[in-house]
């Protein structure tokens, strides 16, 4: 984590051809224009897109609010293209909104989250909210439901690891409302987290046929070959509609899985991180879930 964070250790790998180009797989563009450019080119391919912006966790409120104006601006590009319309959503985490601040952080997180919501309906753009980790859990999830009592079309993160997920499907999983399950890449303790790799396969098993048996337009979110499978499975055998499931899967990571879904008729979102922090982006989802080096390593000598 030192090294993901450490300025001048991002700043020499960040000047690395190497490492430029092998980021290029995985983010969209370090500018909002080359995510742009990403996001229509993924339109063009019968694709759904979200663009995460990468930027730090705000220390201060200026940095909160500069992480709002980006949303802003990227939720101004999208809904300002006739091509993205219907396409495409922001993905927030609000941390980097101010929800860690020590004076007044939940709530003022709260104010960016909705004003980024109420751009994002007035322009056609959806909106997910991040579950960041164990240690703001219950914060993000106290301005989650604060979110959908003004904004219900607002997007939900369930991590399956978490010892609660269960319960925070079927308190959640309404008609219309949209629901995105995970494995989940933080770790935390056991007192919350599911830690041993078949415990937290057995939950996200239960999670994805809990999820798919419910209301809620489930926005399935994993690139392992199994629960596509099983999700597959289970849409087929509860008849669930082709609008009311959508695949999620992140740039770079099985670019032809996510083509071969979309040619059958099934709705495939590809997350496109885009912005400066890219360094960092990608050595803490090494650090936060080590299985995503393999996945990495992977896809870069096997693109299916």
């Amino acid at each position: 984590m030192h090294a993901a964070t450490n300025e001048r250790i991002a700043a020499a790998v960040t000047r690395l051809g190497p490492a430029r180009e092998i980021a290029a797989s995985y983010v969209a563009g370090v500018t909002l224009p080359e995510a742009g450019r990403a996001a229509r080119e993924a339109v063009d391919k019968g694709l759904e897109v979200s663009l995460p912006p990468l930027v730090p966790t705000a220390t201060t409120p200026a940095e909160a609010d500069r992480a709002t104006d980006g949303l802003l601006a990227a939720i101004s590009a999208l809904g300002s293209s006739a091509e993205m319309t219907g396409h495409s959503e922001v993905s927030i985490a609000l941390s980097t909104l101010g929800v860690c601040l020590p004076e007044a952080g939940p709530s003022t997180a709260l104010d960016r989250a909705q004003k980024i919501c109420r751009a994002a309906g007035n322009a056609g753009v959806l909106v997910t909210v991040d579950d960041e980790g164990p240690e703001i859990h219950e914060a993000v999830l106290d301005i989650v439901r604060s979110l959908l009592a003004d904004f219900p079309e607002t997007g939900v993160v369930v991590q399956a690891a978490r010892h609660d997920s269960l319960d925070q499907i079927r308190e959640l999983a309404t008609t219309g409302r949209r629901i995105r399950l995970c494995k989940g890449d933080y770790t935390g303790p056991r007192s919350e987290m599911v830690v041993a790799p078949h415990d937290v396969d057995l939950r996200m098993s239960a999670c994805l046929r809990t999820l798919l048996q419910g209301p809620a337009t489930a926005l399935i979110a994993t690139h392992d070959p199994v629960f596509i499978a099983i999700a597959e499975r289970l849409i087929a055998d509860l008849n669930r509609g082709p609008q009311t499931v959508e695949f999620q899967m992140l740039q770079g990571i099985r670019p032809l899985e996510q083509r071969r879904l979309a040619d059958i008729g099934r709705r495939v979102r590809v997350y496109l991180p885009w912005g400066r922090d890219w360094y960092s982006y990608c050595t803490r989802r090494i650090i936060e879930r080590p299985a995503n080096l393999m996945l990495f390593s992977r896809s870069l000598v096997a693109r299916r």
